[in-house]
């Protein structure tokens, strides 16, 4: 499948490249083989984010001049030779995040393409380098940093392994040189990395948001390379740079120079012409709907309040089926089973079963009451 050139050369749509979504990727998919490898790129990193990065901003504070080519833990080491210079690199690293959710444009741009992929559930295995919280904010993912938690790694739902730390953590976030020898070494020998290992060799990865100079790409590529006896299975790079084809070649790497959220926007879209996926835009009739029940559930009460009738009671219980639905639907929107064609259909043909039990057995306010469950699975589907 190729995609159109857009017409649109704005600063957010210039980036949006026509590209050829490979087969194998949208059988992963279906197969819930495909596993995302999440770079700086799609975080606050991003240009379209601030002006300048981390790195560019550690530098500036030192007086250095980019013709220093440090790579980026050897900035932060020398960062942190400052007087309680950890504890100043932490708190720059959590101003940068606190920042970003003051103001809603900055939180939308860096969250961009994790509310993209929030909507897939079909991909529920996500790796990054990336420090923040958003996998977990915005796709309900469940944070894998440290040993312990990969206890959990086989619990339902998607989840997100931080190779370098989180925010929520401080003590974990690698940063300088001595962070990147320690995790190193941990993942060659602990549980995450063994997994990592796995799942490159079973599954189809696709890495989006790293540039060909980005220290965490080539820091874990290498890795990788080191522990899998330089025999990498083949690998996509959602990439704009690109210096990645002419570093890789075609039997290493299917590198795809376009946008990463315009990518997983375009699987998403070719996942639901073949109906395994339902519209995100259904969602927006059922916010609509909310607003509009909450005005009529309000008159509604004041209508009962005054004349208490039969109908009036199975009203309020209708509605609170619809109301109580849209809320289940909203929360399970982030970890993307909301628009599983698939589960809304499992969840109508049983509510319809329970509908005609409660109707058998003349219990009609809960009749009435799975009916709004009903009608809004239906709107949405």
């Amino acid at each position: 499948m190729e995609t159109e050139q857009l017409e649109c050369t704005c600063e957010f749509c210039k980036n949006k490249l026509p590209f050829d979504l490979p087969l194998e990727i949208v059988d992963a998919a279906l197969n819930g083989d495909l596993v995302i490898f999440a770079g700086a790129g799609i975080s606050t990193e991003s240009k379209n984010v601030f002006k300048e990065t981390l790195y560019e901003d550690i530098l500036e504070e030192l007086k250095l001049s980019e013709d220093a080519k440090l790579n980026f833990s050897t900035l932060m080491s020398e960062y942190c030779k400052l007087k309680n210079g950890r504890r100043k690199l932490l708190d720059r690293i959590r101003s940068r995040f606190e920042y970003c959710h003051q103001f809603k444009e900055l939180y939308r741009l860096s969250t961009t393409f994790h509310q993209e992929l929030s909507s897939m559930y079909l991909i529920d295995n996500v790796f990054t380098t990336n420090w923040d919280d958003y996998f977990e904010r915005e796709c309900n993912a469940i944070p894998i940093v440290t040993a312990e938690d990969f206890a959990f790694y086989n619990n339902s739902g998607r989840k997100v392994f931080k190779i370098h730390g989180s925010i929520s953590n401080y003590g974990s976030i690698i940063a300088t040189n001595e962070d990147y020898q320690k995790c190193y070494e941990n993942l060659k020998n602990g549980l995450i990395g063994g997994y990592l290992k796995t799942v490159l060799a079973t599954k189809v990865v696709v890495f989006i948001g790293f540039s060909f100079s980005d220290f965490d790409f080539s820091s874990i590529y290498n890795y990788l390379k080191a522990e899998m006896n330089e025999v990498l299975p083949h690998c996509y790079i959602v990439t704009l740079d690109e210096q990645f084809k002419s570093k890789f070649s075609t039997e290493k790497a299917t590198v795809i120079c376009t946008d990463g959220t315009y990518f997983i926007a375009t699987l998403r879209k070719h996942l639901e012409g073949i109906n395994c996926l339902l519209p995100k835009e259904n969602l927006d009739v059922v916010y609509d709907l909310r607003h509009m029940i909450g005005e009529i559930h309000e008159e509604s009460v004041a209508f009962y309040e005054k004349k208490r009738t039969t109908a009036s009671i199975y009203n309020l219980f209708y509605q609170d089926g619809l109301q109580h639905a849209f809320d289940f639907l909203l929360y399970h929107s982030k970890s993307g089973l909301t628009f599983n064609p698939y589960r809304m259909i499992a969840s109508i043909e049983s509510y319809l079963k329970i509908k005609s039990e409660f109707l058998k057995a003349k219990n009609y306010p809960d009749y009435a009451y799975v009916e709004g469950n009903i009608y809004l699975g239906c709107i949405l589907y």
